[in-house]
């Protein structure tokens, strides 16, 4: 199976070019595997390319779809406040007259109009002020919150010192104590007794 070489040299020959020629083999399968997988990653990028194309071009006519219909919606608005403020206005002037004992005109009529127009600024102001002193009532309380969160978390961690609590404690008398902390009656009555 294997050629027979008389002199050695031939073999080792044979073998040098056998692997040169297996290298030389390998290189060009490496070249091919690149040229081919090259284009079959071409094809895959250019197919996500047209889906990403055709779903952005989706979005884009959903997107002007929707612009469109906000616009219109927007012009639809737009006429109908013109038409309510046009109906507002001839109902303050109606009102005006009305006040103004029917009597369609005239300077009575312009006054009433005049003062419904600054009745409704004052109510608009008064709104505005009302709603600025909610908000001004509404952060106080908030600050007093915070301000009471603070010190209790500053009384918990003062009470969990030893020498706090145990000032504490004295202060209010062994009776409140825990019985934990309390002192066996023998001890109290010979403490007394030293002290005296």
């Amino acid at each position: 199976m294997y050629p027979q070489f008389d002199p050695p040299v031939w073999a080792y020959f044979w073998y040098v070019v056998v692997g040169v020629a297996v290298v030389v083999l390998m290189f060009i399968a490496y070249k091919a595997g690149r040229v081919f997988g090259a284009g079959s990653q071409k094809k895959v990028v250019q197919q996500k390319e047209a889906e990403l194309f055709s779903a952005q071009r989706g979005f884009k006519q959903v997107y002007d779809q929707e612009l469109d219909t906000v616009r219109r919606e927007n012009t639809v608005l737009k006429e109908e406040k013109s038409l309510l403020s046009e109906r507002v206005e001839e109902y303050r002037r109606k009102a005006a007259g009305y006040g103004g004992l029917f009597n369609s005109g005239g300077k009575r009529a312009d006054a009433m109009y005049a003062l419904l127009l600054e009745n409704e600024a004052l109510e608009e102001a008064l709104f505005a002020q009302n709603d600025k002193l909610r908000m001004e009532r509404t952060d106080a309380v908030k600050e007093q919150l915070r301000a009471a969160s603070y010190r209790r978390v500053l009384m918990s961690q003062l009470m969990e010192e030893g020498k706090i609590t145990d000032t504490a404690r004295q202060v209010m008398g062994e009776e409140n104590a825990p019985p934990s902390r309390r002192l066996p009656d023998a001890t109290r009555h010979s403490e007394r007794h030293d002290e005296a």
